[in-house]
């Protein structure tokens, strides 16, 4: 059941001293069905405002039968809906058991192959007087993200200390095993 996009948008600007969450609208009719995940990645895509803020709260009570249509949607995303829909992918499955991680993850491979081929480079908002260890891009975010939820003992840090080229084999290695194989 799609939402009224007005619905919807009333919703997004609930104000920060309110609970979105607690909300009657997002809990009987948003999380009554998984497939309204991807109708909160487009306001995402605009980071750093009130109705990105609120659409992620939102996709994080989704259980992980909201997974494909989350992923589907972040095929056509941009770079902002990119970036924080895998963060949401991690917050959706980080606690589930490690055989329906494997399963939902299998369920959705053309899509996170998708963000696997994805080169561009992630958003960048952090201050300039902060150093970065790691300038990343999308597949690199979905290379770490999907490894820490296959693995949780997975140690990224190897990974992040290649340069493009070598995170790139080790992408294509990743896809060329299959999800189920990844798994410990």
């Amino acid at each position: 059941m799609a939402i009224p996009p007005q619905l919807l948008a009333q919703v997004l600007r609930t104000p920060k001293t309110q609970d979105v969450t607690e909300s009657p609208i997002v809990r009987a009719i948003i999380l009554s069905d998984p497939s309204n995940a991807a109708e909160l990645v487009e306001p995402l895509e605009e980071s750093q405002t009130l109705e990105a803020y609120n659409a992620r709260r939102i996709l994080c009570l989704f259980e992980q039968d909201a997974v494909p249509p989350l992923l589907g949607k972040l095929g056509t995303a941009g770079l902002n809906a990119r970036k924080e829909g895998l963060e949401v992918l991690w917050a959706l499955l980080a606690t589930e058991e490690a055989r329906t991680v494997r399963e939902v993850l299998s369920t959705v491979k053309p899509d996170l192959d998708k963000l696997l081929d994805d080169t561009r480079s992630l958003p960048d908002d952090m201050p300039e007087y902060i150093e970065r260890d790691f300038r990343g891009r999308i597949c690199d975010l979905a290379y770490i993200v999907i490894s820490q939820l296959i693995n949780p003992q997975f140690d990224q840090s190897l990974f992040r200390s290649l340069d493009d080229r070598g995170r790139n084999e080790e992408i294509r290695r990743f896809k060329a095993r299959g999800i189920p194989l990844n798994i410990a």
